[in-house]
């Protein structure tokens, strides 16, 4: 009777080479792993995967695809692609067909698991078994997909080692490749643009507060203006800018000496025309010649009596006084001592330091809709940091031409913090908040404004 077969056992040179095997291939893997971390460029990584893998994984062929790109980087047994090679033309077709899965899962293929010429041309340029792998890093979108042929079927051991070479590489590919550009990012898919979009869309009509930034003082609320009374020369000032100032206290007075000489020649005259009057008047009671004569005198002496008055008056005019307490607010002492002024020309300004407001110079590019009581940020030169709140009272219709030779509309507003007010001739840059409008008018209001003029509209 013969006796029953059984199953042999592995013999211990078979395990010992088994073993062997495995720690080849552990090195083999661990020395390709070195070789993408070396390579220093994209292209050297490329060749390094289709071309020193065979000593990890059997094959005939590889290449890789770049499917941002959409095209073929390295080719296993070539130095330089010729992207209008037969082969690599038909490398194309067959990867922009691969890559149109981005499920990102290892695919085993053949000739049937394709469409269209790709299938038909399959015999002429690769062995009958092939592998795709997609290449990412990550868990992102595939940026690369290995094809792998040869003629006998992948194991899942084989499969499995591929995916971890595949995996490694797609760190260091996505470590030397250059950065897709924005619209091609992975975070920038359909939906989340369309969300994106909408609400854009939304944003754009929300409505905000215009803004204008310009120039701006701080002035007198209701100053007194001093002019001059007379014609005449400034002789000298008793007060400094700035100073302060008590009722009818001096301020200036101007040159005396013309007034003085005019009214002693004026005096002379009018003791010469009473003389002569006084004279026909006595000779009017003997001679009617003379008595003619007096009615004329008589006007004559009158007039000069008036001239007198006016000298006197004229030179009672030559110093200047406060009208009321305040400071003091001109220029400069220098720009006036000796400088002939006329009647009614304004010399300063006396001024209450409690009592001021707010000019804003806003330049007509930068007109927007103003209502009253308007809110007005000032930001002084001296402490920017620190805005004054003030509410606009006053917007001119018409704009005026400004020291700086340049267009603007006068707006003037009061402050709010009567005890914190700051003092009469700083300047600074006001803020000025309009009317509410769509942010989208907010944002094209001055490209829109710059294109009318530079169409003529």
């Amino acid at each position: 009777m013969s006796q029953p077969v059984r199953n042999r056992l592995p013999s211990m040179t078979e395990t010992m080479a088994a073993s062997q095997r495995q720690l080849t291939a552990l090195a083999t893997l661990l020395q390709l792993e070195k070789s993408f971390r070396n390579a220093d460029t994209a292209e050297a990584l490329a060749y390094t995967l289709v071309n020193d893998s065979r000593g990890l994984i059997e094959f005939r062929q590889a290449a890789l695809w770049q499917i941002d790109g959409a095209q073929v980087v390295a080719v296993s047994g070539l130095a330089v692609v010729d992207a209008n090679a037969p082969y690599i033309s038909w490398l194309k077709q067959l990867s922009k067909q691969l890559s149109a899965d981005t499920s990102g899962a290892i695919r085993p293929l053949t000739a049937g698991d394709l469409k269209g010429d790709c299938a038909d041309d399959w015999p002429q340029w690769l062995p009958a078994h092939a592998v795709w792998l997609p290449v990412s890093a990550y868990g992102a979108t595939p940026q690369a997909g290995l094809l792998l042929a040869r003629e006998s079927a992948w194991t899942g051991g084989e499969l499995y080692l591929l995916e971890h070479v595949a995996d490694t590489f797609g760190h260091a590919w996505a470590a030397l490749s250059p950065k897709p550009p924005f619209w091609k990012q992975d975070w920038l898919t359909k939906k989340r643009l369309m969300i994106s979009l909408a609400m854009l869309f939304c944003l754009l009509w929300v409505p905000v507060r215009q803004t204008a930034l310009a120039p701006a003082s701080v002035i007198p609320a209701h100053p007194t203006i001093i002019r001059a009374a007379i014609d005449g020369v400034v002789d000298r000032f008793y007060v400094q800018p700035n100073d302060q100032v008590t009722k009818d206290q001096p301020l200036l007075s101007l040159e005396e000496e013309t007034i003085k000489n005019k009214l002693t020649v004026t005096r002379k005259a009018l003791a010469v025309a009473e003389a002569e009057y006084r004279k026909t008047a006595q000779q009017a009671m003997f001679d009617m010649d003379s008595k003619a004569q007096v009615n004329i005198l008589k006007s004559r002496t009158e007039q000069q009596e008036a001239e007198v008055r006016s000298m006197e008056d004229w030179l009672a005019r030559i110093d200047i006084k406060a009208p009321h307490a305040g400071i003091a607010v001109f220029s400069d002492v220098n720009d006036w001592i000796g400088k002939p002024v006329t009647v009614g020309e304004r010399i300063l300004m006396v001024a209450d330091p409690a009592d001021v407001e707010l000019e804003v110079q806003l330049p007509i590019a930068d007109a927007i809709n103003l209502e009253p009581d308007s809110k007005v940020q000032f930001f002084l030169n001296v402490d920017p940091t620190t805005p004054v709140s003030a509410v606009l009272y006053f917007s001119a219709y018409q704009a005026e031409v400004t020291p700086d030779e340049a267009l603007a509309y006068r707006l003037k507003a009061r402050f709010k913090q009567a005890d914190v007010l700051p003092r009469i001739g700083l300047k600074g840059t006001a803020k000025v908040f309009g009317s509410r409008v769509p942010f989208v008018y907010y944002v094209l209001r001055r490209p829109l404004a710059a294109l009318r003029q530079w169409m003529g509209m």
